[in-house]
C-alpha cells in the first residue's frame, strides 16, 4: 500500500485534499489528520472491518474505546439523548476545544464525543458525511504524534491518506472525561487539567 500524504497548507488544493481523505473515508479506508492536539488516526464508524484494522494497526487494547469526532456542536444530540448539568457546563465552556466527554446513554452504554477545534478536522467530517471514530496516531504505548513525519515513522505503507497540516497547535493530547451522574472521572489526563475542569464547574474559571 502506498501512503499517500497530502498537504493542508496547499490552499489551492485544500479542498481537494480534503475531498479525497473523506471519500478514502466513506470507502473504509484509514485517514490520519491533524486536530490542535495531536494526530488523530480516523475510520468510518459504520464500518466494523475499518474500526478493527485500527485496533490492529495500534496495537490496541480492545477495550479502550475510539472517540467519536462531531464537525458542529449541535451533531452531540445525534448520539445522546439526555445532558446533565455538568454536560451543558462542560461543552459550552471546553467545546470546540481539548477535550472528550464519556456520555452516559439510556441503554446504559456511554459513547465518548470531541468536538475539535481545528477547521481541518472538522472539514474532512463534514465532507465525510459518515460518522468518524478516532484515536491518536501512534502504537499504543508510545508518544502521539503531533506531525505527519513522526506518522509516516509508526504507518507508512499501513494507511491510506496522511492529511499533513505542519505540526499541531497545542502538541500534547486531549483530556478526556467520563460524566457520573453530576460529577466526573479524568479518564486521560491532557491539556484541560483537572483544576480547570473544577474551576469551570464551581463558576471560577474565565474564558479568554
Amino acid at each position: 500500500m502506498v501512503t499517500r500524504v497530502l498537504n493542508l497548507k496547499d490552499q489551492n488544493l485544500y479542498s481537494d485534499h480534503i475531498a479525497k481523505a473523506a471519500y478514502a473515508l466513506r470507502e473504509g479506508e484509514l485517514v490520519v489528520f491533524p486536530t490542535e492536539t495531536v494526530y488523530g488516526l480516523g475510520a468510518n464508524g459504520d464500518n466494523a472491518k475499518a474500526i478493527e484494522r485500527i485496533y490492529k494497526l495500534k496495537k490496541r487494547d480492545k477495550e479502550k474505546r475510539l472517540t467519536l469526532m462531531i464537525a458542529d456542536a449541535d451533531d452531540v444530540k445525534k448520539h445522546v439523548d439526555h445532558f446533565s448539568g455538568t454536560a451543558e457546563k462542560l461543552m459550552k465552556f471546553f467545546w470546540p476545544g481539548a477535550l472528550a466527554i464519556v456520555f452516559p446513554l439510556k441503554d446504559g452504554s456511554d459513547i465518548s464525543i470531541r468536538f475539535p477545534d481545528d477547521t481541518a478536522a472538522r472539514d474532512l467530517i463534514r465532507t465525510a458525511e459518515v460518522p468518524i471514530v478516532t484515536t491518536s496516531a501512534n502504537i499504543s504505548g508510545y508518544p502521539p504524534s503531533t506531525d505527519a513525519q513522526q506518522v509516516l515513522m509508526d504507518f507508512k505503507g499501513k494507511i491510506n491518506i496522511i492529511l499533513d497540516g505542519g505540526s499541531t497547535r497545542f502538541r500534547s493530547p486531549s483530556t478526556v472525561l467520563k460524566l457520573k451522574d453530576e460529577g466526573f472521572e479524568i479518564i486521560r489526563h491532557g491539556i484541560i487539567s483537572e483544576s480547570m475542569i473544577r474551576s469551570c464547574l464551581e463558576n471560577t474559571l474565565v474564558k479568554v
